[in-house]
């Protein structure tokens, strides 16, 4: 297995893992200090991949494509979740964003509004970046844990597949 091939395959259980996540627990995520509990759901686009294929073969779009009978049907069916569209809350901002790809790339990022006075808007953006670059990278630390930890073989790797059969 080459390298991107691992990346690829990596990012496939990641996102796959993220949307397990936000329907195990209802979104509400605590990724310890200093961000504390965050809101996380799948917003409006899923786009799946069979193992073969480079590019997306399957786009679901609209309001919530997660809880489509042709999500879960895409995962049991083999294909791979290639991108995913998270909405994101922590305390009153709320982003939206993108990842795609093996290397998680992000994509369609929306920030919430900054403050209107001219001089803070710089400041702000730069504060929202910071934060959505922080919840992402927690939440691909967290993965990372689990998926390198005995918890992944003990159990967390099954309750994915009885989610995904639909059994839980």
């Amino acid at each position: 297995m080459s390298a991107e091939q691992v990346m690829e395959h990596v990012a496939c259980d990641f996102l796959s893992w993220v949307w397990y996540e936000t329907e195990r627990t209802g979104g509400r995520l605590d990724l310890g200090p200093p961000l504390g509990v965050v809101d996380i759901w799948v917003d409006e686009r899923l786009a799946f991949r069979d193992n073969s294929d480079d590019r997306p073969r399957a786009v679901l779009t609209g309001e919530n494509p997660s809880q489509t009978l042709e999500a879960r049907a895409a995962l049991a069916g083999g294909k791979f979740l290639r991108e995913l569209q998270l909405g994101i809350r922590r305390e009153e901002r709320e982003y939206s964003v993108t990842l795609k790809g093996a290397l998680l790339d992000f994509s369609g990022l929306k920030l919430p509004p900054g403050e209107a006075e001219e001089d803070s808007v710089i400041y702000d953006r730069m504060f929202f970046y910071e934060e959505i670059h922080s919840i992402l990278s927690n939440l691909l630390r967290r993965f990372a844990e689990i998926r390198t930890s005995s918890e992944w073989e003990e159990g967390e790797r099954d309750a994915m597949a009885a989610w995904i059969a639909g059994a839980s």
